[in-house]
């Protein structure tokens, strides 16, 4: 007796839970635009290699090599001594919007040797980042 009048209340608490949980279908879903894969190169610098700066700046050109994302790149740029790795700070650099970009860089110290490490990230695509790119730098000038 106690299952036939229960039995019906649990039913239909159980088909209103069930109906109640159904995901909604949206109408619009956002369209998501895909990036291409960010790429850049450094046309007048041996990547992994040594290079020579002939005074305390150094102008380095970069090219981006992919289409470049409509709300620009942010370029990341770290320099320090090769040995013991001291960061040099340099100055901040503005959001990229155009291609090709030149960075110089400052404060090089004399028959100084700095490891250069760059890499780039899309503004409107936190996941589209390059892998760095790392060459050396070494001021010849003898002050």
């Amino acid at each position: 007796m106690l299952l036939r009048t229960c039995l019906p209340a649990f039913l239909a608490i159980s088909m209103l839970t069930f109906s109640s949980c159904k995901k909604k279908k949206k109408d619009n879903p956002a369209p998501s635009t895909q990036e291409e894969t960010l790429a850049f190169e450094l046309p007048e610098v041996q990547v992994g290699k040594y290079n020579m700066a002939q005074d305390s700046t150094y102008a380095l050109k970069v090219n981006v090599t992919s289409k470049l994302p409509d709300k620009g790149v942010k370029v990341t740029l770290n320099v320090a001594t090769e040995t013991g790795l001291i960061p040099l700070p340099q100055d901040d650099i503005a959001d990229i919007k155009t291609t090709p970009f030149t960075i110089t860089l400052r404060h090089l110290k004399p028959l100084k040797t700095y490891e250069v490490t760059i890499r780039l990230a899309s503004l409107g695509n936190t996941g589209n980042v390059t892998p760095p790119q790392v060459f050396y730098l070494t001021n010849k000038s003898a002050e």
